[in-house]
């Protein structure tokens, strides 16, 4: 999942650059004033749009899309399939210590209480209400770069208004006023492309996300709930298969 945000930043933003600068001057396209009047005036819309919590969620969500590993369904149940045949050869606070459950904490959780004795009722409301707060908390941080992908451009032809009314104020030669129109659309353009290759494509890797991992732990919570009723590893395969794709 990381890899294809790396590479559709790279492929797009490297598209644009051959395009862009192949052959022409790049200076009609760097303006800092523009970049300042879009970048910024969509991040301060953001600001006042969201609560200080929403704005820490999106960022917590985004830097998770390139920090926390991700793993396919068919994983998952292999692990959980694993740990079950453990668990009928030991206790479960022996299988705590495993990488395998260290690196997925909702499976580590679901564990550590399954090893506290907990009563599957419990285990179950506690897991379903972890995941629903996780899945809403995701939900508001894709929302977040999707508004701010809808700012983007309007921004962005606020600062080419800006420029067209300041050039026709000054522009004594008509003459002068295509090439002076070229600098202030340049606004639009950075909008364009923030919306388009940045915020818009960001929302939707977290919604992805969001879905892929909301689907993974519903594995996790009945994976637990058949290890704690010490299930047989085959009947928990045949159980979870069906949640392969």
């Amino acid at each position: 999942m990381r890899l294809s945000v790396i590479l559709g930043f790279f492929s797009g933003f490297g598209i644009l650059l051959v395009v862009i600068f192949f052959k022409q001057d790049s200076s009609l396209y760097l303006n800092w004033p523009a970049l300042l009047i879009t970048l910024g005036g969509t991040l301060s819309a953001v600001v006042i749009y969201f609560s200080p919590k929403a704005l820490a969620n999106a960022v917590a969500s985004f830097i998770e899309i390139f920090l926390q590993k991700q793993y396919k369904e068919n994983k998952i149940v292999d692990i959980i399939v694993d740990l079950s045949r453990e668990t009928r050869k030991s206790n479960f606070k022996n299988i705590l210590d495993y990488e395998s459950v260290k690196s997925v904490p909702f499976l580590e959780k679901g564990l550590i209480l399954i090893a506290d004795g907990t009563d599957p009722v419990h285990i179950e409301d506690i897991l379903s209400r972890d995941s629903k707060t996780i899945t809403e908390k995701n939900i508001v941080s894709e929302r977040v770069f999707r508004i701010a992908g809808s700012f983007a451009p309007m921004f962005g032809m606020m600062g080419t208004v800006i420029g067209l009314i300041a050039m026709l104020h000054r522009v004594k030669d008509p003459a002068a006023i295509p090439a002076a129109m070229g600098l202030a659309l340049v606004t639009t353009l950075y909008g364009l492309i923030l919306s388009a290759l940045v915020f818009k494509p960001i929302s939707g890797k977290i919604r992805d996300k969001n879905q892929n991992d909301s689907k993974l732990r519903e594995i996790i919570i009945i994976g637990i709930l058949l290890i704690k009723n010490r299930e047989n590893p085959h009947i928990i395969r045949e159980k979870l298969s069906g949640f392969l794709q």
